[in-house]
């Protein structure tokens, strides 16, 4: 560059002719480099121009004007006047001119000096020419004074930081071409196309160069046809037609518009009516990157990890998830927070099979897993293969040098990479860590100490990976060594393993088919593909269409704040705010308990939720013998039934006990549609419904079918009593048909018998029981009251109770409270925050349908993986949710039972760790604590001697109530 001043010397002393040449050619490059230069740093050696040189200043300040955005033809045609008005003597200018290009050619590689045009001082524009990059800039710019430019900056480092995320030469030009000038001009179309071309083998940058360039759409442009008759002008009617059902690109459209119907102007009538119809965006509607993944944030031990944790799943950005992936998610401290986000991505399921590099890992019925398909056998192969190759261990970031094969077993490695990649799941704790014994062992005998530099042995690599306290819930790689022992063929099927469905839709096993198939051996469809919303783009969990979602806002300030939204078919909507509440702990005799910890208050099992104590209600000191009737409040075991305006009870009594005043109490069954008025052709319909807040005064326990066009209704099917499905209740109405049960018809249950529900509600059928989730306690109407305990044995004597067999002698069952007959299959107390379901009813204006026992015994079963297994539940006289998952096998073998069993036991390991598949759904994240009550039945139990007492005392106990 000295080349400047060499030729003005020259100049200065004479050398001319072909000297002058030299130097105007030379200048010519010089100002051709001036196209490179931000214009605005141009005019800082305008005024080094003599003042009696006025056309040199002014030729000078006009080149000034044209910056980087300026096309370089035109760039190129103002260069004669540089060398023809700007003389040879003016020394200081030609030297500052010489210098700026210097710097600013020096200083290419840094983006961000595009927008040094955007600086509103001329010594930070300066300063900005010659700078490296933004730290430069720290003396002689503010950045509260420069705030356009340094917001300029950030999105050019981001797009800098886009484009290197390549190794290929190609990808980066292509990449470069289209945002050099990000934010500055429109994104050309062509050049993007290119990119995307170029860089088809560079995954990271093609995902950030989407973000980048991603346009500004409209979500429904329809909206706005009818502003185009607004306008007068038919050119510019047929254009806003055209380009509105052409994009939704917003630049496309304005520039469009801007043709053919003029500039936008508040006094025009068309982009008048565009105003009315564009609503400004509501913040309650806008949706984190991944919803699911949010609610883990709080599990995160640091503060520094719970910020990059709000940052990555609220805005998805790149830097901050490098930033959490390497200072959180491989620190052992954080196991909690990656256990969390390994839930939501993999949640852990029932049995494996199919596997053929991880063969060994194949047959295990009562074993979880939470990656047991194709793509992570693959990948265990690919990486053992890699890792032979290498022979190298990469551990905690370090890559340790490997032992030869003969020294350490191949074997060891290979199940090492299986374990790894299918990801076996403890039973307890749902927990995939490897145990830090086995980590030990492995890091001991197979890496080459010798060769390893660093100040670390087994111990303390396997201590960075491994939290200490770790040492129950592991994953033991001695039993996975080698083959099951167990050569049985599945004893269950899961057909929505291998996620069958599209991202978008939510796979559900039929379980009316598993029935079919079990009974009769029919060829049914064993799985359906809902429609629904995905929760994240990292993961595949997707709720279906209706479903209420909670979204966590990020921002504690105030305490924890939700907002709920529901699941339609264009993504989640209908988002409404729900009252924040402090994060809160508890206190119980004056000592702290932690949000989340469990207790005991007497005999009852207590947690802590956000200070409020959630406890269970049994009535202590109740046992055989003694002068209570181990029900609630005392009452007696008969059956009376009485109701509120939403729930039935099984006796006055029972209904006092849970605060019903003698005002809100009828007895007898109360017909759903009696003293009911509907509108105009439409028919009243029971339809039961269970609500689970005191302050939902309104629980409807029917609907009104609308009787017009039922061929246009959406698809709603039930059953008659005659066994056959209708489209939707209209159909069934104008049939002339009696309702049955909701739902289609069921297979492999009773359709013509009265039954008695374990809730202690008589049905017409077991059909009618089941469609309602409810398990079937007798054959019959109900009678009496069981006693409540956990023990599994028959709790009523009644001579017209007959129980019905068990399905295995000595399984492991229940007898659920309130009940008569003991049953086979898992059973769960589950205990629930009031005020988590009064906060959501109270603040805001949803129905209060939304949240009722059906949808969370519904969103309960979605967690079900095997078809044969099926989930009831009920809430019972003590306001506790009581769930059962039993076999629907008519004589299921051991393992069958077994299998059942598990999936209980993992529903409870969900909701008492918070699992962000519980927090996130509405209906289940009020439930706080699950209680495993299943056992094996009571030996030798005497029910006769305590029959007589508890119906003496029963009697007794009425005369006193009277």
């Amino acid at each position: 560059m000295r080349w400047l001043i060499g030729a003005s010397e020259n100049m200065r002393h004479g050398k001319s002719g072909g000297g002058r040449a030299r130097w105007e050619s030379r200048l010519l490059v010089a100002a051709i480099a001036l196209a490179f230069v931000n214009a605005q740093d141009i005019s800082i050696c305008c005024d080094k121009a003599d003042k009696a040189e006025g056309t040199c200043r002014s030729v000078c300040e006009k080149m000034s004007q044209l910056n980087m955005t300026t096309d370089r033809s035109v760039i190129e045609q103002s260069t004669p006047n540089i060398y023809k008005f700007c003389g040879h003597h003016l020394t200081e200018f030609w030297i500052c001119m010489n210098q700026t290009i210097q710097e600013v050619v020096s200083g290419t590689g840094w983006w961000g000096q595009v927008c040094c045009q955007l600086s509103r001082s001329s010594e930070c524009r300066a300063a900005c020419a010659s700078a490296l990059d933004a730290k430069a800039l720290t003396e002689s710019c503010r950045r509260s004074d420069e705030i356009a430019m340094f917001d300029c900056m950030d999105k050019q480092q981001e797009a800098q930081w886009c484009c290197s995320q390549t190794q290929s030469v190609s990808c980066h030009e292509a990449c470069q071409k289209v945002l050099r000038r990000l934010g500055h001009s429109r994104i050309d179309g062509d050049a993007k196309e290119a990119a995307v071309d170029a860089c088809e083998q560079s995954p990271e940058l093609l995902h950030c160069l989407r973000d980048l360039t991603s346009s500004t759409v409209v979500g429904d442009t329809s909206k706005y046809l009818p502003c185009c008759h607004e306008s007068d002008s038919q050119s510019c009617r047929s254009t806003c037609e055209s380009v509105l059902r052409r994009t939704s690109d917003i630049e496309e459209i304005v520039e469009a518009l801007g043709q053919d119907c003029g500039a936008p102007a508040i006094h025009n009538v068309l982009w008048q009516c565009f105003l009315r119809k564009d609503a400004p965006t509501d913040t309650k509607d806008l949706i984190p990157r991944d919803v699911a993944n949010l609610h883990c944030c709080l599990k995160a031990k640091s503060a520094t990890c719970k910020e990059l944790c709000f940052h990555t799943f609220n805005k998805g950005s790149q830097e901050k998830w490098d930033m959490f992936d390497l200072q959180c998610l491989d620190n052992s401290q954080e196991t909690m927070l990656s256990q969390c986000l390994e839930d939501v991505r993999t949640p852990c399921s029932l049995g494996c099979s199919s596997l053929t590099y991880c063969s060994q890992l194949n047959d295990r019925h009562t074993t979880m897993f939470r990656s047991c398909n194709v793509r992570a056998d693959l990948d265990a192969h690919l990486s053992m293969a890699e890792q032979e190759g290498r022979r190298t261990l990469q551990v905690a970031g370090m890559h340790l040098p490997v032992k030869n094969s003969s020294e350490c077993s191949t074997d060891l490695w290979k199940s090492v990479a299986c374990v790894l990649h299918v990801k076996p799941c403890t039973t307890k704790g749902l927990s995939s860590l490897l145990c830090e014994e086995d980590c030990v062992q492995m890091l001991s005998s197979c890496v080459d100490w010798a060769q390893f530099k660093l100040p670390y042995t087994a111990n303390t690599l396997c201590a960075r990976i491994v939290p200490q306290s770790n040492t129950t819930n592991c994953v033991s790689l001695q039993q996975y060594m080698k083959p099951s022992t167990s050569r049985l063929a599945a004893p269950a099927s899961r057909p929505c393993a291998g996620a069958p469905c599209s991202r978008a839709q939510l796979c559900r096993a039929d379980r009316n088919c598993a029935l079919a198939v079990a009974s009769t051996a029919a060829a049914c469809r064993s799985y359906h593909c809902l429609d629904g919303c995905p929760l994240g783009e990292g993961n595949s969990y997707v709720v279906p269409i209706g479903a209420w979602v909670r979204v966590f806002m990020s921002d504690l300030s105030h305490g924890l704040c939700f907002k709920i939204c529901k699941c339609e078919g264009k993504g989640l909507t209908k988002c409404q705010p729900l009252p924040c509440f402090s994060m809160q702990h508890c206190f119980v005799n004056n000592k702290l308990i932690l949000h989340g910890e469990k207790f005991y208050m007497e005999c009852n099992a207590c947690v802590c939720v956000w200070g409020e104590r959630v406890c269970a209600r049994r009535a202590c000191g109740a046992r055989r013998g003694s002068r209570l009737t181990r029900l609630p409040c005392n009452c007696p075991p008969h059956h009376l039934p009485a109701h509120t305006n939403h729930v039935l009870y099984p006796n006055a009594c029972l209904a006092r006990c849970v605060g019903a005043t003698d005002a809100e109490i009828e007895f007898g069954v109360q017909s759903p549609c009696a003293g009911v008025t509907c509108p105009r052709r439409h028919v009243c319909v029971p339809s039961s419904n269970v609500c689970l807040s005191r302050l939902q005064t309104s629980c409807p326990q029917h609907v009104c079918v609308n009787t017009t066009d039922c061929n246009s209704q959406a698809a709603m099917p039930v059953c008659d009593t005659d066994g056959r499905t209708h489209a939707n209740p209209c159909h069934l109405v104008m049939s002339g048909r009696k309702m049955g049960y909701w739902g289609p018809c069921l297979r492999g249950c009773s359709s013509s018998v009265a039954v008695c529900g374990a809730n202690g509600v008589t049905y017409g059928s077991e059909c009618a029981a089941w469609s309602e989730y409810v398990s079937v306690d007798y054959v019959g109407p109900c009678l009496a009251v069981g006693y409540i305990s956990d023990q599994m044995e028959p709790k009523c004597t009644f001579d017209r109770i007959v129980c019905p067999a068990l399905k295995k002698d000595d399984c492991q069952g229940f007898t659920a409270p309130g009940a008569c007959c003991p049953r086979c299959g898992g059973a769960l107390r589950i205990l629930y925050s009031k005020k988590q379901i009064d906060r959501a009813l109270y603040g805001t204006n949803i129905s209060a349908t939304v949240v009722n026992l059906h949808n969370v015994v519904q969103g309960l079963e979605r967690h079900i993986t095997i078809a044969e297994c099926a989930l009831r539940g009920y809430l019972t006289i003590e306001t506790e949710i009581f769930v059962t998952i039993e076999s629907l096998i008519e004589n299921p073998t051991d393992l069958q039972l077994k299998m059942c069993i598990l999936e209980a036991e993992k529903l409870a390991d969900m909701i008492n760790s918070e699992h962000p598949l519980i927090a996130v759904d509405l209906s289940l994240s009020a439930l706080s604590y699950a209680l495993v009550v299943h056992k094996h039945p009571t030996k030798g139990s005497s029910t006769i001697a305590l029959s007589v007492f508890v119906l003496v005392s029963s009697y007794f106990s009425v005369y006193v109530l009277r």
